[in-house]
């Protein structure tokens, strides 16, 4: 149980490490440029690129996460499962902030935190399972396509304006693709977080 421990202490270290490395570059090579380049107007010049790179750094944390889809676009995010840990879990943090459809694929079943309905991709249904005090029932629940979430082809569909956290865990890594499905811009914002 130890050397699991320090393993996963060494790869949040290790993240840690470099999430530290591009400021760090940043602070050295500007006082290195400064120290080289003595005149007024070199200086000016390497102040406005370091503060226009500033500001793109800033932005692209402030806005990392956010996008907009137009008809047909897609987006792929990447799910990398913490295996080394004992109890590892990936989820993908879904908001959505328009009624433009949105389809989800790269998996074969789908399934909300906190929800007992599950979307089976490949079996093409959708099942609520309740837990009773000694068994689960299941029980089929048609596929809307009034509701929020319905299946389609390879994968659910989603609609409107909803914010959503989904299970996504599994052994391997593998690409979860959002594509707009309707015919105007989609706005949203989703986050793969492995634990």
């Amino acid at each position: 149980m130890k050397s699991c421990c320090r393993n996963h202490n060494r790869v949040n270290a290790g993240k840690k490490g470099r999430q530290m490395v591009t400021p760090l570059i940043f602070i050295i090579s500007l006082v290195l440029l400064l120290r080289r380049f003595t005149s007024k107007r070199s200086r000016k010049i390497i102040g406005f690129l370091y503060a226009s790179f500033a500001v793109w750094f800033v932005y692209s944390i402030l806005t990392y996460g956010s996008y907009t889809l137009q008809p047909g676009q897609s987006v792929q995010l990447r799910v990398y499962p913490n295996t080394d840990q004992l109890e590892y879990r990936s989820e993908l943090q879904f908001k959505k902030f328009d009624d433009a459809k949105l389809k989800l694929s790269g998996r074969k079943g789908w399934g909300m935190k906190d929800s007992h309905i599950v979307y089976n991709v490949e079996k093409q249904t959708i099942t609520e399972l309740i837990f009773l005090k000694d068994k689960t029932e299941r029980k089929d629940l048609p596929n809307d396509k009034s509701k929020s979430f319905y299946l389609e082809n390879d994968g659910i569909v989603i609609q409107g304006e909803v914010e959503e956290v989904f299970g996504v865990t599994e052994r391997k890594p593998y690409n979860i693709t959002i594509t707009n499905v309707d015919d105007k811009p989609a706005r949203f914002e989703a986050r793969v977080v492995d634990r």
